[in-house]
């Protein structure tokens, strides 16, 4: 028994760990064709999740049938959260990162996108009218430290990369807060590989109208074709799979820990392709961004502690 748990804690970690770098590989595949093919992010989005949810629905009806795949749609209040979680969570997700990475690059992108984990703190506190406890006022400072460093690199007179990039890096992590608060109930009833595979179709049906990719001429190429289908097999469907297996093993908690290895490959990825070249304190900017995870992981055990302290001395006193 013992050893089959080290062997599920060991597939577990190796899974999320190869869902963090195929998600790192996805950030690279939109800076690729952005800087290198010139492809524009109003095409690529609503293509690539349009693409990306045909896939998962092939993969859901295998694996689930299309019964059960189908099922969030048939009830027609949690059809209304799966279109808002699609058309909301989802599309700002992934419409204001690929903005970003095509205003700046892959690993800054993704950086700014963590950001959303302080934005999950601000809101529960001010869903809670509380104020940040002591993990999560030092989480929140090391995501502001972070944040001044990569942007502005000390220097607060001016900043280091364009405002457009600021502003949709801000964005994509808030998005990345909204996609984890709505489907909270539907999670609560649908397998997670399901609600994404619906959901994303509907993200993709939305930003097709606001995006409108039909107006963009481009060719169907091997230069298309094959950065393409290793964003949407790789970089979106490899890397929910990977991630999803990890959690299901794992737990959230150190799946989110291992999946700070998303921009580490990012960068790594870009380094050897792309030939980036970063600043000093833009690594150091990543290590407080990315060190916002651990703080509130230490909280999280602290409370653990203390709830489980709490019911072994009402069991004793009982």
């Amino acid at each position: 028994m013992k050893d089959k748990k080290i062997s599920n804690a060991a597939a577990g970690t190796l899974s999320t760990i190869m869902g963090a770098i195929c998600w790192g590989f996805s950030g690279f595949c939109c800076d690729f064709m952005f800087s290198v093919h010139h492809m524009s992010p109003l095409w690529v989005t609503p293509v690539r999740m349009i693409l990306t949810s045909l896939l998962l629905y092939i993969i859901c009806f295998i694996t689930y049938g299309w019964r059960k795949t189908l099922e969030p749609l048939s009830n027609r209040y949690d059809l209304i959260r799966v279109i808002f979680f699609g058309a909301v969570g989802l599309s700002l997700a992934q419409y204001p990162y690929l903005m970003a990475i095509s205003y700046s690059n892959a690993a800054t992108a993704t950086i700014l996108e963590f950001l959303g984990v302080s934005y999950l703190v601000v809101f529960v506190c001010i869903r809670q009218k509380r104020l940040p406890k002591k993990f999560e006022s030092w989480a929140l400072i090391c995501a502001l430290i972070g944040t001044l460093l990569i942007t502005t690199h000390g220097d607060f007179s001016s900043l280091i990369i364009t405002k457009a990039a600021l502003f949709w890096g801000i964005l994509s992590g808030i998005g990345i807060a909204v996609y984890t608060l709505l489907p909270v109930r539907l999670l609560c009833r649908y397998n997670s590989m399901i609600l994404v595979c619906n959901g994303m179709l509907f993200a993709g049906i939305t930003m097709s109208l606001i995006c409108q990719p039909w107006k963009y001429t481009v060719s169907w190429d091997e230069q298309t074709i094959l950065p393409m289908a290793a964003l949407i097999i790789i970089g979106s469907v490899f890397a929910f799979s990977f991630y999803m297996y990890g959690i299901n093993k794992i737990g959230p908690v150190k799946a989110s820990m291992l999946n700070t290895l998303e921009p580490l490959s990012a960068i790594v990825f870009c380094a050897l392709f792309l030939h980036l070249r970063l600043h000093l304190l833009d690594y150091l900017g990543f290590l407080f961004i990315l060190s916002t995870i651990f703080i509130l992981k230490l909280d999280k055990e602290k409370q653990i502690k203390t709830e489980n302290s709490a019911k072994k001395a009402e069991i004793q006193h009982e």
